[in-house]
């Protein structure tokens, strides 16, 4: 297997980047509304369990992308 070139680090460094940062965006901006929900103490409703499921799938997909990351620096680094 060849190494890949500096370039190409670069490249799959800033699509990482980019996808980490948009999930983190939607985390964020779920969990925020139903903060707002419970902090006005407010009935929860189905669209806050929506919200709250849609934070947790964005939290998993870092979490997977952040694990093959991980994974693929370690391959390039033996």
């Amino acid at each position: 297997m060849a190494l890949p070139t500096v370039e190409e680090l670069a490249l799959g460094e800033r699509k990482f980047l980019h996808d980490i940062a948009n999930h983190i965006v939607v985390a964020h901006g779920m969990s925020s509304f139903v903060l707002k929900t419970l902090k006005a103490n407010k009935p929860i409703e189905e669209k806050d369990i929506d919200r709250m499921e849609r934070a947790i799938e964005a939290i998993n997909k870092m979490t997977t992308q952040l694990k093959e990351r991980r994974a693929l620096l370690h391959s390039v680094s033996e």
